[in-house]
């Protein structure tokens, strides 16, 4: 059995996000091997409460805090960079004592999950691994024209960011000292330096967990087609591509399309919609979870049409329950996604991608044969390979390649 430790900052049950892969992670990997986890000392109470009788003999969590004075400086989400930067920094004295009094094998820097944010654990003198990582994901070159110039300036300076890694002292670091690393997206592992790409591998932090596959979609030939987007309304969703592509929609069939979301952009997409003089198109800005779920089960193609995403819970809750996707060949979306589980578009000129995403949304309006067979294998392939267990399965061949390759 090894002993891994793995630095945790975000790591809480119930929660999503980044506290929900610190702990599913960790999970995963004290069912196979010892397991040292620093995470931030607020973290306690609802850990102790939830951690089963089952791993606590293989899961010891080590609570970290920084000094009161550097807390305070952090107000919710200001000043949040400079007391992470600190904490990586103060947790190397604790992982130092962990690593000379357990032999660790092995240490993971899980959470946060971003490239930008810096890790000291390389310093140490143990193998260590990097990721999975993100960070890399910019909304595609051809795009940035159809963006509002606020985000236009932020993509480009992204695109400016990612072309400076080579130089990046705290991407250098963990990069040069890695036995592996876990990029979330293509993109990502594209922007690392070139030297690293060999030891990269590409695996989404994400994962469903079983509860979703309660929700099964189970009659595809509909006489009315329900269309759902699930999406905060901001720019990088893109929704304005989709309201202007069902001028394109060829079909006799009675269709809608239900938008499951708010945000900042609302009032661009109602003008959007009233501009191409659609009344067959609804926005509900709020739902329970329940009956956000259970509103999409009950749609029949789920549009996704996204410009930058690592991993995305909505799209691979609606592939879980059975819903045919149509979303972009980019980022995120093309590694949940395959041709056999949705329509895939390609990057291209704003115009162009428009009109394929019509078309694609018309093909599936009317392929009653279509809409099943795309999402019977997405339910398949959420079951398959984006569950918690097959993460736990690569690591430990991953653990395993490493070692023979360091005897």
């Amino acid at each position: 059995m090894r002993t891994l430790l793995v630095s945790a900052y975000a790591c809480e049950p119930l929660k999503g996000s980044e506290p929900a892969v610190g702990w599913n992670w960790v999970l995963q990997l004290a069912k196979f091997n010892k397991v040292h986890v620093i995470t931030r000392a607020n973290n306690e109470t609802i850990i102790n409460q939830h951690l089963s009788v089952e791993l606590k003999d293989n899961i010891k969590f080590h609570y970290y805090d920084t000094p009161d004075f550097i807390k305070r400086l952090k107000k919710k989400d200001k000043g949040l960079y400079f007391y992470y930067f600190c904490w990586q920094i103060g947790i190397v004295k604790l992982a130092k004592r962990i690593i000379q009094k357990e032999h660790v094998d092995y240490t993971i820097h899980l959470t946060f999950g971003s490239m930008w944010m810096p890790t000291f654990l390389p310093i140490l003198k143990t193998r260590f691994i990097w990721g999975p990582m993100g960070g890399g994901e910019c909304v595609p070159m051809l795009c940035l024209s159809i963006l509002p110039w606020r985000q236009k300036i932020v993509q480009t300076f992204r695109y400016l960011l990612n072309a400076t890694t080579i130089l990046n002292p705290f991407i250098l670091l963990p990069v040069c000292r890695s036995k592996a690393i876990l990029a979330r997206t293509p993109n990502t592992k594209n922007i690392l330096p070139a030297f690293c790409r060999k030891k990269t591998h590409v695996l989404l932090e994400t994962a469903m967990e079983d509860n979703i596959f309660q929700y099964e979609k189970k009659v595809y030939d509909s006489t009315e087609i329900e269309l759902i987007i699930s999406a905060r309304l901001i720019s990088i969703k893109n929704i304005p591509m989709v309201i202007r592509s069902l001028k394109q929609i060829k079909t006799d069939k009675k269709w809608r399309l239900t938008i499951l979301g708010s945000g900042p952009d609302k009032k661009i997409v109602l003008n959007e919609i009233a501009k191409q003089k659609l009344d067959n198109v609804e926005i509900i800005p709020f739902m329970a979870r329940e009956e956000a779920l259970k509103k999409i089960l009950s749609s029949d193609v789920f549009v996704f049409p996204s410009l930058k995403e690592g991993g995305t819970w909505a799209l691979m809750e609606a592939m879980a329950m059975g819903l045919p996707v149509v979303c972009f060949d980019w980022a995120g979306m093309s590694v949940e996604t395959n041709d056999d589980t949705a329509i895939r578009l390609k990057i291209g000129k704003p115009e162009q991608m428009e009109i394929e995403m019509g078309n694609a949304i018309s093909n599936l309006i009317n392929s009653a044969h279509l809409r099943e067979n795309l999402g019977r294998a997405a339910r398949l392939r959420i079951k398959k390979v984006f569950n918690w267990d097959a993460k736990g399965a690569f690591m430990e061949q991953l653990f395993e390649d490493i070692d023979k390759l360091c005897q």
